[in-house]
C-alpha cells in the first residue's frame, strides 16, 4: 500500500516561487546582453603610455605591485590630449587611478579593425598626487 504525504503551502510560498520563474517577458530582451561583456572598474597603477595607430595606457592592478604589466586601449579625454602630444607627462609614472575597464575595437592606420575584443579604458580618475 503505497501512502500519499500532503505538505501544506501558502500561497505566499507560490507567489515567490512563481516570481523566480523568468525574469523575461516575451516582449521585451533579456537584462544581460551576450553582445558586449559588462565594464568593470579597477584600482591601477600607471606604468606607461604609447601610441601608434592606437594609443595603449600600460597599468598593473594596484594590490598586485610586482604583478604583470597589462595594457588597454585608451579613448578617454587625458589619452586624447596624451595621442596629440604623442606622449604621456613622466608625472603620471607610478600614479594611482581608478579605471573603467570595457572592451573595445583595435584598428590600424588604414581604419581596419584588428580585434573587436580588445581590452580598452574607457574612462579614468586619476588619485590625489600625494603631497
Amino acid at each position: 500500500m503505497k501512502r500519499r504525504i500532503i505538505i501544506p503551502t501558502s500561497g505566499a510560498a507560490l507567489l515567490a516561487l512563481s516570481a523566480c520563474a523568468s525574469s523575461v517577458s516575451p516582449d521585451s530582451e533579456p537584462a544581460w546582453s551576450t553582445t558586449a561583456p559588462p565594464e568593470q572598474r579597477e584600482h591601477i597603477v600607471i606604468t606607461g603610455f604609447e601610441c601608434g595607430d592606437n594609443c595603449y595606457l600600460n597599468y598593473r592592478p594596484q594590490d598586485r605591485p610586482t604583478g604583470e604589466r597589462q595594457t588597454a586601449l585608451c579613448s578617454t579625454g587625458i589619452c586624447a590630449d596624451w595621442f596629440t602630444e604623442q606622449e604621456m607627462p613622466a608625472a603620471y609614472i607610478g600614479r594611482g587611478a581608478t579605471v573603467t575597464l570595457g572592451i573595445g575595437q583595435q584598428v590600424d592606420g588604414g581604419g581596419n579593425v584588428m580585434s573587436d575584443d580588445f581590452p580598452e579604458i574607457k574612462g579614468i580618475v586619476l588619485d590625489p598626487e600625494a603631497p
